[in-house]
């Protein structure tokens, strides 16, 4: 039996579980196999935020305004932090970098 479960509103995209709430694992292999999925869906998720953000991009630059805008970004930093403390502003950091055409 799978260790995660999809959320009520359904997952983000077919075969990408979430970790359902107060959902707990019974045994080490059960647990790692849960992070493994929880990874996967992670990598998936960082992926499809960078072609959204190169769409973005593409259609900032096109209407003659930067790429980037850093008011934006700080907002997007100050997000994680809050909800990740100090990981968290790394974290954002490197998905912003990442993130970029």
């Amino acid at each position: 039996m799978s260790t995660v479960a999809t959320p009520a509103d359904g997952p983000l995209r077919s075969g990408e579980p979430r970790l359902a709430a107060g959902q707990s694992v019974t045994d080490v292999l059960s647990g790692r196999a849960a992070i493994d999925e929880v990874d996967a869906a992670i990598r998936a998720l960082v992926q499809q935020r960078r072609d959204l953000s190169q769409q973005v991009q593409v259609l900032r630059s096109g209407g003659g305004h930067p790429g980037i805008q850093h008011g934006r970004e700080n907002d997007v930093v100050r997000a994680y932090a809050d909800e990740l403390g100090r990981p968290g502003t790394r974290i954002a950091l490197e998905i912003l970098t990442l993130c970029r055409g």
